[in-house]
């Protein structure tokens, strides 16, 4: 199969599936047009009617109604995420309008990206993920663990698009995913599951919570999975010999929540969280064959209260990732070589947040934020005494003050924020051993074991205005300034990457984002809602892998700040309730990134960003009915660049193919405790590539069986 030029079947097919996108919201239109009065009038007092203006966010770190939020706020109930069929919480984010989600071998994916606004795909450092408030991106890489994530223990996501860095700062750059979990609600819970299904595939819960007193609560829940997976690799890209083989899967984790309810003045809540993960590659040329091993520890802390007018949160936090890798190359007697990687990746800081009601029309929220960043990491090969050691050091610390003022009534919300970082990195360390080649280079040319410290600071400012004068229409306009310093892989680490030599580069600079957007809420009838988006950003110093040729020929990557990019979209929701029982929401996003201005590089001027896909569109389905309940999801992905000059292959072919895929699931509860649930992911198996190497699994069955018990 060509992974690059689509072929005749596929364009029908993907044409076939925008139809069918385009005539569910069509027919959504039409129906809705049948409303009488009286039918509306019912609809005002019903739960689904409120579930439209009663939804609550934190995008503001103050509990708000969605309706007062001035941004545009995508939320994933824990009712919605029921019915959605999505292996993994990151494929559950493809939902989402304006997501766009990398996990190229589907549930099989190592280290999944999720990101926010078309700011390459790939760069999840640049969209902050926060679980209950507190982030979990690690300053190595900016990467989250999404696998982690066990979607059963979520309550809710709520997605703030757009920049979000004068609240948080770094990494809120493109926007910010809050995942929050599950809260006892009963004196005592239980319940199980485990599921069967495609590639030998096994994964299973517990979930434990009670009230050992009025003020005390306590959560468990744990997770495992195993499976045999499949074998990654095109047919077209197998060599000879082929050490090729099916990518297995063994995870285990666990989360646990104590909170004790002292007083108004001190709710203490401690989080632990452990998850092991380990993950085949796909190649054995000597067992054990490549592999990854990923061992995290959460540990989180908090305090809140409040009286009167006057609140505080005040949270300490720990994450430590120790991530191993088995690395090979070559054929064994001739020229087979070995290295393991190993690093320790810590994150740890100190956030307090004061909160005060100002009368009905201020509400003001100031805090301030410690955190530091590690990694001690290296590569220790296994044929010989080499070895490739990195270390680097980030400290951030910052300050905000934001007003929340409320006028006409509450039919105007104008919210002014600012926030000031001063992001240090220090501690640089790299040194290679003087055997260690890379397609005739020497690494310890790059040797340095004192990297120049560097410090940046930045303010991010913020200005928004909603105004909603009646329930048919509301709308907002923002402007925001996002910054992102950057991760110490960039800074500190000199190593091999997508087959090829990365160097370090010290000197790298924040990047900059100015954005501008404006957004409506329509509703003209009860039932329907349409929200359409507009936004256009500027960002400036930007971080981007760029591809440099050296004295003798050969390639490497650096990541350089690009003078100049410029993105632009738009984004169309549409929600309606067809009736009590079923729903249905259907987006799209159009993207245009480019890169403006690069003078040390012009010939990437015009060049598109890579794995940002031009055109994203969903549609899902959610019907609830006696017999069994269902949900059904169309996703479709546009075609998107994965090399910096916009040509991805050899033959000049630019582009990874657009690609499209069904998913379904089926669930039918028994007596009143127990459920089964059928989930087909890509049901007409229609198998793609995310990224230009990688085939994602097709079809996946799963058949699940749950216990759910309350009193």
């Amino acid at each position: 199969m060509n992974r690059h030029t689509p072929n005749r079947s596929r364009s029908r097919f993907r044409n076939r599936s925008l139809h069918t996108i385009s005539l569910t919201v069509t027919l959504a239109l039409l129906a809705g047009a049948a409303w009488t009065p009286s039918a509306m009038a019912q609809w005002q007092s019903d739960t689904l009617y409120r579930v439209l203006d009663e939804i609550e966010v934190n995008a503001t770190k103050n509990v708000r109604a969605l309706s007062e939020v001035p941004g545009r706020v995508g939320v994933i109930s824990s009712e919605e995420l029921s019915l959605t069929p999505a292996a993994t919480m990151a494929d559950a984010m493809r939902n989402v309008s304006g997501v766009n989600t990398s996990s190229s071998l589907g549930f099989f994916t190592m280290r999944p990206s999720v990101t926010v606004r078309g700011l390459s795909g790939e760069e999840q450092s640049r969209t902050l993920v926060l679980v209950d408030g507190v982030p979990i991106n690690n300053s190595d890489t900016g990467g989250v663990n999404w696998n982690s994530i066990s979607t059963s223990n979520v309550k809710q996501v709520e997605v703030y698009k757009g920049p979000g860095s004068s609240l948080y700062g770094s990494n809120a750059m493109g926007g910010v995913i809050n995942i929050i979990t599950r809260t006892p609600t009963e004196p005592f819970s239980a319940s199980a599951g485990i599921s069967y299904g495609t590639f030998n595939t096994w994964r299973s819960n517990l979930s434990l919570t009670g009230r050992a007193t009025d003020g005390l609560t306590v959560h468990l829940h744990g997770f495992l999975t195993n499976s045999d997976g499949y074998n990654a690799v095109p047919d077209d890209e197998r060599t000879e010999p082929d050490f090729s083989v099916p990518q297995y899967i063994e995870d285990a984790g666990l989360h646990s929540r104590v909170t004790w309810t002292i007083s108004e003045l001190a709710e203490v809540t401690a989080v632990y969280d452990y998850f092991q993960n380990e993950r085949g590659e796909g190649i054995v040329i000597v067992e054990p064959g490549r592999y990854r091993k990923f061992d995290m520890n959460r540990v989180r802390v908090g305090v809140r209260g409040e009286r009167n007018a006057f609140r505080y949160a005040l949270n300490s936090f720990f994450q430590r990732e120790d991530y191993f890798r088995v690395s090979d190359r070559g054929i064994p007697g001739q020229n087979y070589s070995r290295f393991d990687v190993e690093s320790d990746r810590d994150d740890m800081g100190v956030t307090l947040d004061l909160f005060h009601d100002a009368g009905a029309t201020h509400a003001i929220t100031g805090g301030f934020e410690f955190k530091v960043g590690s990694v001690d990491g290296g590569d220790f090969y296994q044929t010989s005494e080499d070895e490739v050691i990195n270390r680097g050091k980030m400290r951030f610390l910052a300050g905000y003050l934001q007003d929340e003022i409320r006028l006409l009534d509450r039919q105007l919300h104008l919210l002014l924020g600012l926030r000031y970082d001063y992001v240090t990195f220090y501690d640089g360390f790299f040194r290679a051993t003087e055997g260690i080649m890379f397609r005739g280079a020497p690494l310890d040319g790059y040797n340095n074991e004192n990297i120049e410290s560097n410090s940046w600071s930045t303010f991010s400012p913020r200005i928004a205005l909603r105004y909603n004068p009646s329930n048919v229409v509301n709308g907002y306009a923002s402007y925001a300034r996002g910054f992102r310093a950057s991760i110490l892989d960039d800074l500190s680490r000199t190593g091999i990457f997508r087959g090829r030599i990365k160097i370090a580069n010290p000197e790298l600079g924040p990047e900059t984002l100015n954005n501008f957007e404006a957004g409506l809420e329509l509703r003209p009838f009860w039932r329907f809602s349409i929200s359409p988006t507009l936004f256009y950003s500027d960002g400036n110093d930007f971080l981007y892998f760029v591809a440099r040729e050296m004295n003798d020929g050969s390639s490497v990557w650096r990541r350089e700040n690009v003078s100049s990019v410029r993105m632009g979209g738009a984004e169309l929701d549409v929600r309606y309730f067809v009736s009590d029982a079923l729903t249905v929401t259907a987006s799209y996003t159009r993207y245009q990134s480019e890169i403006r201005s690069f003078p040390d590089n012009p010939e990437l001027e015009g060049k598109e960003l890579t794995y940002t896909p031009r055109h994203q569109a969903r549609a899902m389905l959610q019907w609830r009915n006696p017999l069994a309940d269902m949900g059904l999801t169309v996703h479709y992905k546009g075609s998107q660049f994965s090399s910096d000059d916009n040509n991805a292959g050899g033959d000049g072919s630019p582009e990874i193919d657009a690609w499209t895929t069904f998913d379904l699931m089926v669930s039918r509860r028994f007596f009143d405790s127990f459920s089964a649930a059928l989930q087909v992911i890509d049901v007409l198996d229609n198998r793609y590539l995310e990224t230009i190497d990688v085939m994602s699994p097709g079809r996946m069955v799963h058949l699940r069986f749950s216990y759910d018990f309350a009193r």
